[in-house]
């Protein structure tokens, strides 16, 4: 099938293109490691009185769920939009690549969310907007062309148990879809394949209770929200296809931060969990980031203060400008600093600071005279540690 994308969706094309060299390049393009996934699920349409973008609803995941909407809506917007994802923060979906490329360049994973259904155990698991059936080969191919080849996004998240049945076409669909995505893709070490299961349901238990299902994917994570043992949680899928495989998923309204913090600090004997999921939406960043911060392993659960090697990059100042911008950083101990400037092609097009620098604030000033309007990326490496952020220069 031919992605034909419309209008909006050709103009989202075009900023598709602005950092992924740069992503591919910037710290954190290969998997988290291990027992440290912090995934976070951003819901288009929740409630409450705050509603965050993308780029700031977090910052501490390293995995980012676009939750709700369809792959394939985000990717041929003339024929499978359904607007749910144009709500509240969104209004095109070119602003939503736009996001999903900045949190891209910040080495954040983006995965899309992907509902399974009842046709899935089928042997046409997917029909066309114009009502031409998939097998399972075409539909996974279909996915690929939508997530890697138009939308250039780092896998999906499977969210099992809306109909289907654990069945040979189930299971033979799931490894297909494992070919492109996944450890036992050609892109293991870049592209992930998550799945969110829940106890009870056949699916769930192909997926959890099968060592050779669960080894086409990254890892999974138990949803039973309402169950609070989640040592029984983990254990029920860890027992059969290991630790490292298995995370739990907090939610805001079934527990508060107390008991999800516990959660993530929690660590089996041996070896380490895959870590830990959060679903607060897009309007709970406290609870969120407070989760991530006590995952056991995790840098970010160190504070910045007394992190070797630390350091903050401040949003540049006027964004958008013309042709000068200032861009400030901090640093908590000495060390060497290394500030440089990237078009949206990942060429890196300046370098404003590179040199030993004592713990302080330091601030530099770019000056875009001779550059053509566009955006950029400006990064700052300090050691291990490195941070990007994006700026405007309109002429």
């Amino acid at each position: 099938m031919k992605l034909h994308g419309g209008v909006e969706t050709a103009v989202g094309l075009m900023i598709l293109t602005f950092a992924i060299c740069l992503a591919t390049q910037a710290e954190g393009t290969h998997l988290p490691a291990p027992g440290n996934n912090k995934v976070a699920y951003y819901v288009f349409d929740s409630g409450g009185p705050d509603h965050y973008p993308l780029t700031s609803f977090t910052d501490e995941a390293n995995v980012v769920v676009l939750f709700e909407g369809k792959l394939w809506e985000l990717a041929d917007t003339l024929h499978y939009d359904t607007g749910w994802m144009r709500n509240i923060v969104y209004h095109s979906y070119s602003e939503i690549l736009r996001d999903v490329r900045i949190l891209q360049a910040r080495g954040v994973k983006v995965l899309m969310n992907v509902d399974d259904a009842a046709s899935w155990s089928t042997a046409t698991p997917f029909t066309t907007f114009d009502g031409i059936p998939y097998n399972y080969q075409q539909f996974a191919a279909f996915m690929k062309s939508c997530a890697i080849d138009s939308l250039h996004l780092d896998g999906i998240s499977l969210d099992v148990e809306h109909g289907a049945t654990g069945n040979a076409a189930y299971i033979g669909l799931l490894k297909e879809i494992g070919k492109y995505f996944g450890p036992r893709s050609p892109d293991s070490a870049s592209q992930m394949y998550i799945a969110a299961i829940y106890s009870g349901g056949a699916p769930a238990n192909v997926i959890g209770k099968s060592i050779d299902v669960a080894s086409y994917f990254s890892f999974v994570m138990d949803m039973a929200y309402f169950n609070s043992n989640y040592t029984r949680r983990f254990n029920q899928w860890a027992d059969s296809i290991g630790a490292s495989k298995t995370m739990i998923g907090v939610l805001n309204d079934y527990f508060d931060l107390a008991y999800a913090t516990n959660v993530a600090r929690w660590q089996p004997a041996s070896p380490p969990k895959a870590g830990i999921m959060v679903y607060a939406a897009n309007n709970l960043k406290s609870y969120t980031d407070s989760v991530f911060r006590a995952l056991v392993g995790s840098p970010a659960a160190v504070e910045v203060g007394n992190t070797p090697g630390a350091l903050a990059l401040l949003q540049n100042y006027p964004n958008p400008f013309n042709p000068k911008t200032v861009i400030s950083c901090q640093l908590t101990v000495a060390s060497r600093l290394r500030l440089a400037v990237y078009d949206m092609l990942g060429r890196e097009v300046a370098v404003l600071m590179d040199e030993q620098k004592q713990p302080g604030e330091y601030t530099v000033t770019w000056d875009a005279t001779g550059f053509a309007s566009g955006v950029f990326i400006y990064r700052l490496a300090a050691g291990q540690f490195a941070e990007s952020k994006t700026m405007v220069l309109c002429k």
